[in-house]
């Protein structure tokens, strides 16, 4: 779809459209071929170039143009400054692979681009495909959103991230993005239509990966039976909100990981059918390490069994510490010295105990089975194991225990958020 300077939709050869990108990043091609003005987004000329192509037929007011270019700077003459940042933009398209002209016209106060071609720019199909959608029936609302939504592919012009009109006319195509999706997910979910969904959400999860997408993923997965990549991406979900919010998923995550257990129980007839799905598909060695939320459940379980039984149950925590800060921001060496706890953990302990991480320095670890007298025995392990993978004088680990008997919640030394 490519929008001309009359505003009207024409019919075309595909090879002489200007197509413009953006939707996470700024991109320019002619007849198939990438080209760029200017070797700095941020330039004036170039910011300008982007102004203009995003505001259309309609063209930018002068006055706007001198608030969104030059803001607040000091120079008196800024009308000139404007002159001479017009005049240069038209030598560097003139030296470009687009067709010869003015490029800029100047109409009662108000400037245009103007380039002797059809021009694509996809904020502004966007904007459109959703006016076109408002009013349409579901089959075609839905086709156009669908298309709409396949545009968007990121923030709106992010090196621009610190211009006010780029960051307002961003979050504007952002909450665009997002309540049309959250349509889209609810149309094609009532549909049926499972696969493209999941596609759909995937683009979106990358663009946005904290805004709950994987949900959606998930939902598509359940109901294409495809249980064990519904499990799969639970866990990387997890595993991504610890390496960078260091922080456990939302509560709709968490609410959407006992629905995925319930319904991840397929009816069979065959008890032994059921136990080789339950068991592990590979045996490993060393202490088992699971999700954060498996482990509130084995917790949990353990508190039951440890009343009746009267087994000895020790939850340790381990914390990794720098004297100098650096491991705890999500650089690559805190998550370096993270998996290497995690590696000395599984290597010490026992098959029987179970671990999870439970932020970026932290872990938590179910002894299992042992008494009181040997928890420091097995931290001098696991800090032995540490101190051999990890040899850095300003890195350690501090432990802490506590039986997982049952007391009152204010006396606990240990408490689950």
């Amino acid at each position: 779809m490519t929008i001309s300077s009359n505003g009207i939709i024409p019919k075309m050869d595909e090879g002489d459209v200007l197509k413009v990108r953006m939707f996470g990043g700024f991109q320019m091609s002619y007849r198939g071929e990438k080209f760029q003005i200017g070797k700095k987004q941020t330039a004036k000329a170039v910011r300008l170039f982007q102004m203009l192509l995003h505001a259309g037929p309609a063209g930018i007011a002068r006055e706007q143009l001198l608030e969104d270019l030059f803001g607040h700077e000091a120079e008196t003459d800024l009308a000139n400054n404007l002159n001479v940042t017009v005049h240069y933009l038209r030598k560097q398209l003139k030296a470009s692979r687009l067709p010869e002209g003015e490029y800029i016209l100047i109409k009662g106060g108000r400037y245009h681009f103007d380039a002797h071609c059809p021009v694509e720019v996809d904020a502004l199909v966007f904007a459109s495909l959703l006016e076109q959608a408002k009013g349409k029936k579901e089959d075609e609302r839905l086709r156009l959103l669908k298309e709409a939504c396949r545009l968007y592919r990121g923030h709106f012009l992010p090196a621009l991230t610190g211009e006010e009109w780029a960051t307002v006319t961003g979050a504007h195509y952002q909450y665009l993005y997002t309540d049309h999706m959250e349509e889209v997910c609810r149309l094609m979910t009532a549909r049926g239509e499972y696969q493209e969904l999941f596609d759909l959400c995937g683009r979106a999860a990358a663009v946005y990966p904290f805004d709950e997408w994987q949900i959606w993923q998930m939902e598509c997965l359940l109901a294409m039976k495809r249980f064990k990549q519904a499990r799969e991406l639970y866990d990387q979900t997890e595993a991504l909100y610890l390496d960078e919010l260091d922080a456990a998923p939302m509560e709709r995550m968490t609410e959407f990981f006992h629905k995925m257990s319930q319904e991840m129980r397929m009816e069979v007839d065959d008890l032994k059918e059921i136990q080789i799905d339950l068991q592990e598909k590979e045996r490993e060695d060393g202490a088992y390490y699971c999700s954060y939320l498996s482990f509130v459940d084995t917790y949990r379980t353990m508190c039951r069994v440890m009343e009746r039984s009267g087994q000895s149950i020790y939850l340790l925590l381990c914390v990794i510490s720098d004297e100098r800060e650096r491991i705890s921001d999500g650089t690559v060496q805190g998550r370096e010295v993270s998996e290497q706890l995690a590696a000395s953990i599984r290597e010490v302990l026992r098959r029987g105990d179970v671990f999870t991480r439970y932020n970026k320095r932290q872990f938590l670890v179910l002894l299992i089975g042992i008494r009181k007298e040997e928890c420091p025995i097995i931290i001098n392990r696991i800090d032995a194991s540490f101190r051999r993978r990890v040899n850095s004088r300003r890195i350690h680990v501090t432990y802490r225990t506590a039986s997982i008997a049952y007391v009152p919640e204010e006396r606990r030394e240990i408490a689950f958020t």
